[in-house]
């Protein structure tokens, strides 16, 4: 059994299903989530999340109280945890904590019975089967019509993406000291940058602040504002069908990116992931993608 600890919203819980569901795909054995992190109120040091998973057709199975206690004892004790790096042939179960932002090598030689802590936020841990994540992650239910335009017009002009997450990491002090901004200038560079080899695109901005986008953004180029104030899953369904992404530091559009079948899609990830962390200089990046100032 594979237990994975989701936390975070909906791109960072697809990360932490998406590596569980790898290992446990590796191994032949099911896979449980730990929801109990969404129980613990966040004191406003970060946002509140809830379980997001329930839009996609994957089969979600919910850890129960005993089986986490088989390895959140791990957690609870420091000495357990640093006996079980060293000699881990003494344990039957393992409780895998990530550090720090790059792939873990650690995660390939993991057992079947292992415990994961951490956001595994690379296509490294899950690349492998990403046929199979293809098909979790689509839509559960059927858009509403009202988005039907909007779909018919992704598909059938030379659509480019563009995500920009304003919310907590404007206005939440810690998010924004740890995530930062995207700059309206990476937008811009990002656009030209496609437009060197692409013509005829077509801007369509994804945002959970529409309004400031439209106040905000001016392009010379044709420019749509998805406007429905829905569920993020609809936007992740629309962007992820777009020709080319232009992605926010944001787990979120990262996943629409990754999910994006298109085979000659261009990506382009902002220069700076973290506020002080190059995308570049951890494993953020997927095959191809771009990295823009």
């Amino acid at each position: 059994m594979i237990v994975v600890k989701l936390i975070g919203g909906l791109g960072n819980q697809m990360f932490q299903y998406a590596a569980g569901k790898a290992l446990a795909h590796r191994h032949g054995v099911s896979l449980k989530l730990d929801v109990t992190g969404f129980d613990k109120a966040t004191e406003g040091a970060y946002t509140q999340r809830h379980f997001e998973l329930g839009c996609f057709k994957l089969q979600t199975e919910i850890a129960t109280e005993a089986e986490l206690k088989r390895f959140t004892r791990f957690e609870e004790n420091r000495w357990l945890r640093v006996a079980q790096r060293k000699m881990p042939w003494l344990f039957s179960n393992t409780f895998f904590s990530e550090s720090g932002s790059q792939f873990h090598e650690t995660f390939l030689k993991l057992g079947a019975n292992t415990y994961m802590n951490g956001y595994w936020q690379s296509e490294l841990y899950f690349n492998d089967i990403r046929k199979i994540l293809l098909q979790d992650f689509e839509l559960n239910e059927t858009m509403p019509k009202t988005l039907d335009h909007w779909f018919n017009k992704i598909q059938t002009v030379n659509s480019v993406s563009m995500h920009v997450r304003r919310g907590d990491y404007v206005q939440l002090a810690s998010a924004n000291a740890f995530h930062g901004i995207c700059s309206e200038l990476y937008y811009q560079n990002a656009l030209s940058k496609l437009q060197l080899d692409e013509k005829n695109v077509e801007i369509f901005v994804f945002s959970d602040d529409i309004n400031w986008c439209k106040e905000n953004l001016k392009f010379k180029t044709k420019t749509h504002f998805v406007d429905h104030a829905e569920k993020a899953c609809w936007d992740l369904f629309l962007m992820r069908h777009c020709k080319h992404n232009i992605i926010a530091n944001s787990s979120f559009s990262w996943w629409a990116a990754w999910l994006n079948e298109h085979t000659n899609k261009r990506v382009f990830v902002p220069e700076y992931w973290f506020t002080n962390i190059k995308s570049d200089s951890i494993d953020i990046l997927a095959h191809h993608w771009e990295s823009v100032k």
